[in-house]
């Protein structure tokens, strides 16, 4: 069963997302044995670590927003995707763990679902099959928030972000980029220079407010930094909750946040005004994002 914004928030009770060591170390430093994993074990008092590896998510997934929306404006179309797969790819990581339902990484894939998420305890398990990770990693995503598609009360980013993504799969798109050669990936040096131009200046646009593409062909890294920026809120959005309910997170939450919109503000001047503009409305604490208990998840 997926978990309410006030299940999350208790499950996340006395963390405060400042770890010194990231999740899968703190797996590591128990020193338990290949047939332990096979068969699965029960661990306790890790939610902090998983907490602190959803802070570094948040970031890794910011900075190659930044790096993606500096990419698709200067016509690196085709690598800017594989820039904002990893933006999406870090931010259903984080997602997931918000579920406390994730995989990680320890010498294989393993499978870490929660067994009592108000005594904090996790179930952690190896999965037999250890390929196709990022595609294991999305479907758990879609699992973990399908119940939420077309759902009313939070906004409109949410019915984008839980959904795939509207040109294929994420995963395969990147492959196909990175490892095969192919006629419609790195096209740019082929492209008329009036349509290399059109897509720039779309690129240039917040795709919320313009949906139809004015090219030729499918500016799919657009699009997919259109889905890398509803997750953002999606992920926002929960941490912002868990902050709310949570006096001792709240603090190195405002920080966190703070370090963050100073640090995008200094060193990345460039950034696009729509994109910059939701950082300053996401990256903050709101402590009336929730008027009441009603919305679940």
């Amino acid at each position: 069963m997926p978990l309410t914004f006030e299940d999350i928030a208790i499950a996340f009770k006395n963390c405060n997302g400042d770890a010194k060591s990231s999740f899968k170390e703190f797996l590591k430093d128990i020193y338990k044995l290949k047939e332990d994993y096979d068969r699965g074990f029960i661990i306790s008092n890790a939610n902090n670590y998983i907490l602190t590896d959803i802070e570094k998510l948040l970031s890794k997934s910011i900075l190659n927003i930044c790096a993606t929306d500096y990419l698709i404006t200067k016509g690196y179309f085709s690598w800017v995707f594989v820039t904002s797969y990893y933006a999406n790819f870090f931010l259903i990581q984080g997602l997931n763990r918000t579920q406390l339902n994730f995989i990680t990484w320890v010498n294989r894939s393993i499978d870490c679902k929660y067994e009592n998420y108000q005594k904090q305890t996790i179930n952690i398990v190896a999965i037999a099959k250890s390929s196709e990770q990022h595609q294991r990693e999305f479907q758990r995503f879609f699992d973990n928030f399908k119940h939420l598609r077309n759902s009313k009360g939070i906004d409109r980013y949410w019915n984008i972000g839980i959904y795939n993504f509207e040109l294929g799969n994420e995963s395969e798109i990147r492959n196909k980029i990175n490892y095969q050669i192919s006629s419609d990936a790195f096209y740019e040096l082929d492209l008329d220079i009036k349509e290399f131009h059109k897509i720039i200046k779309d690129n240039n646009n917040s795709p919320f407010d313009q949906p139809k593409e004015n090219c030729q062909i499918d500016n799919y890294a657009r699009r997919n930094l259109k889905l890398a920026i509803a997750r953002l809120r999606m992920l926002t959005y929960i941490l912002n909750v868990i902050a709310v309910r949570n006096l001792e997170y709240q603090s190195y939450y405002q920080r966190n946040m703070k370090n963050r919109l100073n640090a995008i503000r200094e060193k990345y001047t460039g950034v696009s005004e729509w994109i910059n503009k939701l950082f300053q409305d996401w990256l903050i604490f709101n402590s009336e994002i929730i008027e009441d208990d009603s919305i679940e998840i």
